[in-house]
């Protein structure tokens, strides 16, 4: 079934419904590969929809849909997954990690780590790896990376 679509300020007739899910699944994969390569640097909403090639509110309203978080929580996940697995290899400095994978200092990645998992850093690393953790990549990260419960965008 054809439908009538607003694409960039004009009328486009004809496209389908399944042109626009491949669309908006292109842009959520820009958006990942985006983060992914910048997740240690600052980032707004409006940058990464920038990256995505979509207007900052029809983003975070796309992105909530196919990653069941808005960007900014996923970046906040991406950037406590990395440490992680940074607090499980042992011998990097706290600071150089809270600082390295793009959080302000150390305390703001303190508050931020510990709401993520309930654990300060140091009690995260003290602990090693648990069951929970085990599924986590310890390697480097593929090129774009999904939240273990999130399966909705397909990725090329």
């Amino acid at each position: 079934m054809q439908q009538r679509t607003w694409v960039a300020g004009s009328i486009a007739i004809g496209a389908s419904a399944s042109g626009q899910r491949e669309a908006r699944a292109r842009a959520v994969v820009r958006a990942l590969t985006h983060i992914e390569a910048r997740f240690h640097e600052p980032l707004t909403l409006g940058g990464i929809a920038a990256a995505a090639h979509v207007s900052r509110f029809h983003f975070a309203r796309l992105f909530r849909q196919e990653v069941r978080m808005s960007p900014m929580q996923y970046v906040r996940w991406r950037r406590i997954l990395e440490a992680k697995r940074l607090l499980r290899a042992g011998q990097v400095p706290l600071t150089l990690i809270a600082t390295g994978v793009g959080f302000f200092d150390q305390s703001h990645f303190s508050r931020a780590f510990r709401s993520a998992t309930g654990l300060t850093p140091h009690q995260y690393a003290s602990r090693g790896v648990t069951e929970h953790d085990a599924g986590e990549p310890d390697a480097s990260p593929p090129a774009i990376l999904l939240p273990p419960w999130s399966t909705h965008v397909p990725i090329p």
